[in-house]
């Protein structure tokens, strides 16, 4: 039997991409200058901070797919279809970006050997859904159960988020400010009391992995639903917030409320899945025929965009020099993200009909 498609997820997956690009744009050097104090930087961070929550929306998606009881899933076909083709992409990419690296940027083997070992920045991401792909049988145990995945959330909740933003938050800080003896002292003994736990199993990315699936299936009042997007904007907003001020104030970037697991981006990543799946569910899709056919079309094409777009930020800003042309990072973030989106579209739209490259790196 086909499965019905779930149109609010290609709206996210498109989203999430193009989000993902304003990261990797906003990353680049202006982001690290001497003196932040200025409009290059205070843009960059701006366009940085409104979108950490594309990381999580990519793992929730996966959490609706894999989590859901109703969908039958085979650990066989997930070995032999996801896990295979992530790890082969993994190697194509890391492969391509090192030698990329190396012709066309820093010409050094020792640079080459440690893109190899080490993989290229964004591809940390594949590894990672790996390793959620493989616990996907006992997650699924959660997700039968509404009390027990409400439950593992509430661990999640504060050992994945709460104890992690707790901690950054305050090292960054005592980083650059000398903090009372009885504060470091407090903190230092109730860290080794959370970390005495050993509690890893809710840590990380299996939170939104779960969340995903326990977002896509709850019902919430409108109340309810206005107060989590609330709480979403309070998140967005306080993350930029923090690290404005801070990294103003210390002249260096102080960006653990950015941080994947932190409860601003948390926050942020919930109000924004559940407001685009009230809005994609109120569309009629059968009356905007050919605009779902371009949407699933890009939602395709996602992960090969994914694999592919880095390529084009550094092409714009190492060899085109985009922000000595456009200095304004406020304007030129955005023309940047826009260029790789289309470029990485084009190219992967022509590379998925290779059967080959559309079956094992995209």
């Amino acid at each position: 039997m086909k499965t019905k498609r779930i149109h609010y997820l290609d709206l996210l997956r498109v989203l999430a991409i193009i989000c993902v690009i304003i990261i990797h744009m906003s990353s680049q050097s202006p982001f690290y200058a001497k003196n932040l104090h200025t409009t290059s930087w205070i843009g960059v961070n701006f366009w940085d901070s409104m979108v950490r929550f594309s990381v999580p929306i990519f793992v929730m998606i996966s959490g609706v797919l894999f989590l859901d009881p109703q969908r039958k899933i085979n650990m066989h076909r997930v070995y032999k279809k996801n896990i295979v083709r992530i790890i082969t992409a993994f190697i194509f990419w890391d492969l391509f970006y090192a030698f990329y690296t190396y012709f066309f940027e820093t010409h050094t083997i020792r640079m080459l050997l440690t893109l190899i070992f080490r993989g290229y920045s964004h591809l940390w991401f594949l590894p990672m859904i790996v390793g959620l792909y493989l616990i996907v049988p006992f997650l699924r145990k959660f997700t039968t159960d509404q009390k027990l995945m409400q439950y593992y959330l509430g661990l999640a909740l504060f050992f994945s988020i709460l104890l992690p933003t707790f901690y950054t938050t305050y090292y960054a800080l005592a980083a650059h400010h000398s903090m009372p003896y009885m504060v470091q002292l407090f903190i230092y003994n109730f860290q080794k009391v959370t970390d005495s736990v050993y509690f890893r199993f809710t840590m990380f990315f299996s939170t939104y992995f779960v969340a995903g699936y326990y977002f896509h299936q709850a019902k919430f009042t409108k109340k309810t639903r206005y107060l989590i997007y609330l709480l979403g904007l309070v998140g967005l907003i306080g993350g930029w917030a923090f690290s404005n001020f801070f990294s103003l104030r210390y002249n260096t970037p102080i960006t653990p409320w950015y941080d994947y697991m932190s409860l601003p981006v948390a926050l942020t990543s919930i109000a924004v899945f559940l407001l685009i799946k009230e809005l994609g569910e109120k569309i009629d899709w059968t009356q905007h025929s050919q605009a779902d056919k371009l949407l699933i079309l890009l939602s395709k094409l996602t992960f090969g965009i994914y694999l592919v777009h880095f390529v084009f930020v550094r092409i714009l800003v190492v060899h085109l020099h985009l922000f000595d042309h456009i200095p304004n990072t406020f304007i030129s973030v955005p023309l940047g993200t826009i260029a790789v989106f289309i470029f990485s579209t084009i190219v992967m739209y022509f590379i998925s009909y290779i059967p080959w490259f559309n079956r094992h790196i995209m």
